[in-house]
C-alpha cells in the first residue's frame, strides 16, 4: 500500500479512537470515583501516548532509532502546542484557571528531558538488561516521582472535578462495558500507531527529508492526534485541569518510551547514544517550552481580555522557531 495512504488511514483511526477514549475516560473518572485529575494525568495520558509507544518501539525494532527518538522528543514539543489549540476552544485563559500544582508535572518533564538531553550530548556505551543506563535512570526516576505526585495532587483533583458538570440520570452502559470501550479504543490506537511508524519510515526515505525531521514533525503530529482530540474536547467542556494534566502527563510518560524503545532496539548500543544534533535541539526546545509553562503557572492569576493570551503566542512562536532549528540541525 502507498505509505501516504496508509499514513492517512492510521491517522484517521487514531483520531476516532482518541475521541472515544476521552469519553470513556471521563465516564470512568465519574463512576469509579478516581477523579478527573488522576484520570487525566495518569490513565488518560498513558492511553493517549500509546501511539508514541507503538511508533517508537516499532521504529526502534526496525533499526530506525532516529525516527523513534524524533517521535518522542517531537511529540513532547508538539504536545505543548496543544495548549494553544485548546485555548482556541476555551472560554477563559487556560493556564490562569488551573491548579498551580501542574507546575510540578511540567518540572518533572523538564527533569526527564534534561537527563535525556545530557545523554545525547555525552553518549555512554553502558547497558543493563537490554537498555542503556541512561534510559534506566529515566524509568526509575519516573516511577519514584509518580509515587510522590498523587499526594500533592489533591488540590488539582478537587479543581478538576468541580469544573465539570455532574451527569444527570443513570448510565445505559455497565462499568465493565465502559472499561471494555476504553480498552478497545486503546488497542485501536496501539495497532494504528504501529503501522503509522512503518509508513512514516517509508515517507522519510522517499522524500529525502530524513528520519529526524519526519519523526519530529509528521510522525509526532499523527501520534499526538489523541492528545489533540482530548484537548479540544476538554477545553470546550471547561475542564482545564483535565486538559493540562493530560498534556503534561503525556510528556512525562513519553520519556519512559525511550526506555521501551531501547529494549526493542536490536544490538547492545543504547538508543540515546545513537542520537543526532537534531535530537539534542528538539530536546532543548522541549525544555524551553516546559519552562514557559512553569513561569506562567507561577505568575499571579489573571484574566486575559484577548482571545489569544500572550503566553500562548510565545509558546507557538517558540515551537515554530524550534522547528526551523531542528530542520537546520538535520
Amino acid at each position: 500500500m502507498n505509505p501516504w495512504i496508509l499514513f492517512l488511514i492510521c491517522a484517521a483511526v487514531i483520531t476516532v479512537a482518541g475521541r472515544m477514549i476521552s469519553h470513556a475516560s471521563d465516564e470512568l473518572a465519574e463512576r469509579t470515583g478516581l477523579g478527573r485529575a488522576f484520570i487525566g494525568s495518569l490513565l488518560l495520558a498513558g492511553a493517549t501516548s500509546l501511539p508514541e509507544v507503538a511508533a517508537s518501539a516499532s521504529a526502534a525494532y526496525m533499526g530506525a532509532g532516529n525516527l523513534a527518538l524524533g517521535n518522542v522528543f517531537g511529540s513532547n514539543i508538539l504536545n505543548m502546542v496543544l495548549l494553544v489549540f485548546g485555548q482556541c476552544f476555551a472560554a477563559r485563559h487556560i493556564l490562569s484557571n488551573v491548579s498551580p500544582v501542574h507546575a510540578t508535572s511540567a518540572a518533572t518533564g523538564m527533569l526527564l528531558s534534561g537527563i535525556a538531553a545530557l545523554a545525547l550530548v555525552v553518549p555512554q556505551p553502558y547497558s543493563f538488561l537490554g537498555a542503556g543506563l541512561d534510559t534506566w535512570l529515566i524509568a526509575v526516576t519516573y516511577i519514584v516521582i509518580m509515587r510522590l505526585l498523587p499526594g500533592s495532587d489533591q488540590q488539582a483533583e478537587v479543581a478538576a472535578t468541580s469544573e465539570l458538570p455532574q451527569a444527570a440520570g443513570g448510565h445505559s452502559t455497565s462499568l465493565a462495558g465502559v472499561w471494555l470501550r476504553f480498552a478497545g479504543s486503546a488497542l485501536a490506537i496501539l495497532v494504528a500507531g504501529w503501522y503509522l511508524s512503518k509508513a512514516a519510515d517509508e515517507i522519510a526515505v522517499t522524500t529525502g527529508l530524513g528520519e529526524t525531521f519526519i519523526g519530529s514533525t509528521l510522525l509526532a503530529l499523527s501520534t499526538s492526534l489523541p492528545e489533540l482530540t482530548v484537548s479540544i474536547f476538554t477545553a470546550r467542556m471547561g475542564a482545564y485541569d483535565l486538559m493540562v494534566g493530560n498534556v503534561l502527563g503525556s510528556n512525562i510518560f513519553n520519556m519512559v518510551i525511550l526506555f521501551i524503545a531501547d529494549l526493542f532496539q536490536p544490538g547492545s548500543t543504547p538508543i540515546l547514544s545513537t542520537g543526532t544534533t537534531g535530537q539534542i535541539v528538539t530536546a532543548l526546545v522541549g525544555l524551553v517550552l516546559s519552562g514557559i509553562v512553569i513561569v506562567v503557572l507561577t505568575l499571579p492569576r489573571r484574566e486575559e481580555g484577548r482571545r489569544f493570551p500572550w503566553d500562548m503566542a510565545v509558546i507557538l512562536a517558540t515551537y515554530l522557531i524550534g522547528l526551523r532549528l531542528i530542520y537546520l540541525a538535520g
